[in-house]
């Protein structure tokens, strides 16, 4: 029987044309180069952390983060993906997955949060990451502890009814109710959250904890998940009522036990690509920020990895960026002797890459790579490459 030369085309079209899912976003032409450089660069490493201004509202950097993802994944055989994002969300949409239980990209992408979830730039990415999971090409995971993240029904709610669940009936309903009080912050001017409250919630966490441990009705990949759920929130309340700065570092260290858990999940050597903001990625941590002493999750894990684990910046000489929902502001101007201006000065390029021996031959120069206003540092002590824009932009809102 002849087919219709219509149906011809079509099937001819769908086996030549790339699938979604394993192409997630065509690469602006302009950053072609810098990507294959990058790629290059880091194809043969075990640990890639990709940076971002502290804002999270760049959309160039976005972008080139969900085309360089795809290339590692697709070229370079990286078989995990984890974000700095909510550890229990992720570790539902990996269960789903592992039960055949049907699971959307939408789901994906509120696992990984607010911050890049409604942005275009970032949502081919959830798709593309979503067919390789259910492939068992990938696995994917979050990093985060903190709850009460708008949107993620599943750690601020679901979590609270299962986990609660394997207590008794009073002791359920009072821990149920401190936990919600906790993540929604429903307590009030009179009655604010207090070291007693803290204490009561260690006390529900310690008898969750007890009571899931002893249970046998569901299989040993189950019971270590929400073992490691309630663990990740005993270290989120921890750090109630301690100073900022410390807060910093006990999150980064938090994330860094989170971050190897999900290694462990995982029998052979995997490769690794972790999506975060710079001043948690860097080999060492911000001078500015937290309590100085350097320590971040990017210098855990350089600490542990070696030369296997590579930390990427990112940077603009010129543009504009968002911060927080809505606000766009322009780029501070940039020294004429800074890290974006001498990396871009003999180069017509849209982006340009540089390398670890190029980064160290610059030594000590200002760069606004943490964060969009520009400190004076040896870049090659915290980073071992840096993408530099000639402009920055601002995501575009999918709604």
């Amino acid at each position: 029987m002849k087919l219709p030369i219509k149906a011809v085309l079509a099937v001819l079209l769908s086996v030549l044309r790339p699938h979604a899912a394993d192409s997630p976003v065509s690469v602006d032409t302009a950053d072609a180069d810098a990507l294959t450089a990058v790629t290059r660069d880091i194809c043969h490493r075990q640990v890639v952390m990709l940076g971002e201004s502290a804002t999270h509202g760049d959309g160039h950097t976005e972008s080139f983060k969900v085309a360089l993802i795809e290339r590692l994944v697709n070229e370079c055989g990286f078989d995990s993906v984890f974000f700095e994002a909510s550890h229990y969300e992720f570790i539902d949409v990996v269960r789903r997955l592992r039960a055949g239980q049907a699971v959307s990209a939408e789901q994906v992408s509120a696992a990984v949060g607010g911050l890049w979830k409604s942005d275009r730039e970032f949502q081919p990415l959830a798709p593309f990451l979503l067919a390789k999971a259910r492939a068992g090409q990938i696995s994917l995971g979050g990093i985060d502890d903190q709850l009460g993240q708008m949107g993620q029904d599943y750690a601020n709610a679901a979590m609270v009814t299962e986990l609660t669940g394997f207590l008794p009936q009073k002791r359920r309903q009072e821990c149920s109710l401190a936990l919600h009080r906790r993540i929604f912050s429903g307590y009030t001017e009179a009655a604010p959250y207090s070291e007693s409250d803290r204490i009561h919630l260690s006390s529900c966490l310690s008898d969750m904890q007890l009571a899931v441990a002893v249970d046998r009705t569901t299989s040993l990949a189950d019971r270590e998940e929400r073992l490691e759920m309630i663990s990740a929130i005993r270290h989120w309340i921890s750090r109630d009522f301690t100073p900022d700065a410390e807060q910093i570092v006990q999150r980064d260290r938090s994330m860094f036990q989170n971050f190897e858990w999900l290694r462990r999940q995982h029998p052979r050597p995997h490769k690794v690509i972790l999506w975060a903001a710079t001043v948690h990625i860097a080999k060492q941590g911000d001078p500015t920020w937290a309590d100085h002493t350097g320590e971040n999750f990017g210098s855990c894990v350089h600490r542990k990895y070696g030369a296997q684990a590579f930390s990427l910046g990112f940077a603009a000489l010129t543009g504009s960026y968002r911060q927080g929902g809505h606000n766009v502001y322009e780029l501070p101007e940039a020294p004429s002797d800074s890290l974006e201006a001498r990396a871009l000065r003999e180069s017509q390029s849209a982006a340009v890459y540089i390398a670890p021996e190029q980064l160290a031959g610059m030594g000590t120069l200002p760069g606004a790579v943490f964060r969009h206003s520009y400190q004076m540092l040896r870049w090659a002590d915290f980073l071992d490459g840096v993408v530099v824009f000639r402009e920055e932009r601002p995501p575009t809102a999918s709604r």
